[in-house]
């Protein structure tokens, strides 16, 4: 059986004890990070502006805006973004397919996430990782 996927940006490979992942994760996750983190700082400026004219439009609209960038950044730290993953340190794999785009999630051992995004045959994967032994 072929261990070569494609992805819309890259492609993902099934080796003997690793995988290697070929995409712009780490792009993606910094442009997350920095987005996140203007979003943050949104929510601090209108919390800021609540203390100043102690408009309380200011204060929910800061603190909706300001939860929701602080939730963004942790769920972006948690995600991990490297391009090779043992076997050993995998607990589960499975593809979802999420507002008609398929995504490969790989949940690691140390409680982390490896998202892929774009693959091109998701149904080829789902049969190709139900003859992958996970090491327990």
């Amino acid at each position: 059986m072929d261990n070569t996927f494609e992805l819309k940006k890259g492609k993902i490979v099934f080796e003997e004890d690793k995988i290697v992942i070929t995409d712009n994760a780490k792009y993606l996750k910094r442009s997350r990070l920095f987005s996140s983190g203007l979003l943050f700082l949104l929510g601090l400026y209108n919390l800021m502006n609540f203390v100043k004219h102690n408009d309380t439009h200011e204060l929910w609209t800061g603190l909706l805006i300001g939860i929701a960038g602080l939730v963004l950044i942790v769920t972006a730290v948690l995600t991990n973004v490297d391009n090779e993953i043992f076997l050993k340190d995998v607990k589960s794999m499975k593809v979802k397919r999420i507002l008609f785009k398929d995504y490969f999630f790989i949940k690691l051992k140390n409680n982390r996430t490896r998202n892929v995004v774009g693959i091109y045959n998701a149904e080829r994967l789902e049969e190709y990782l139900k003859t992958i032994p996970l090491p327990k």
